[in-house]
């Protein structure tokens, strides 16, 4: 029997993270843009997208496992990580920055975008604004608070009322006759 310490990390894992990287930083409208890359310029690529509060590096685990026959770039959105601060934010402006690092990371052709919770959320509006721009979009764990057109409905009684109860069938058929034509 081996003893295998239960603590250790994964030999993956530690792969991973011992895996070269490069640093860089890129000037999107204004504020520089920070990001870390593994594999080669040229060719697809993927571009990962951190959720809200984190950062580039906690892709460090994931990016070089990507990277083995494509460029993969993990970005510090502005007001995160190492990039630089703006007055305001928007879903936007973040969507430009993926394109504009992924540009300056030399991924020569539409890149797949990951993105991770409000990561997800960016992830999309590159799509919508970008659609034919990107190769793919991946969104992991987002947090999407908004409720169908349906739901709204049925709770502004716009639709699916409460059931009607009537008291007899003549009573029905008197209603129903507010709602026929006469010939």
């Amino acid at each position: 029997m081996v003893d295998v310490d239960s603590a250790a990390p994964p030999a993956w894992f530690t792969a991973a993270l011992a895996a070269p990287v490069t640093q860089r930083t890129t000037t999107v409208a204004g504020a520089p843009v920070a990001y870390r890359a593994w594999g080669e310029p040229g060719g697809r690529g993927i571009v990962l997208v951190h959720g809200g509060a984190a950062h580039s590096r906690w892709w460090d685990h994931i990016g070089p496992l990507l990277a083995s026959d494509r460029r993969v770039v993990a970005i510090d959105l502005s007001g995160h990580g190492d990039s630089g601060r703006r007055p305001s934010y928007s879903l936007d402006g973040w969507a430009r920055e993926v394109l504009a690092v992924a540009e300056d990371a030399g991924i020569a052709t539409p890149p797949t975008v990951i993105g991770h919770s409000m990561g997800g959320i960016v992830t999309l509006r590159v799509a919508a604004l970008f659609g034919s721009g990107i190769e793919g979009a991946v969104v992991i764990d987002a947090p999407f608070y908004e409720k169908a057109p349906e739901e709204n409905a049925a709770q502004e009684r716009r639709a699916f009322a409460e059931l009607r109860v009537y008291p007899s069938r003549e009573a029905i058929l008197a209603r129903s006759a507010r709602f026929l034509i006469s010939p």
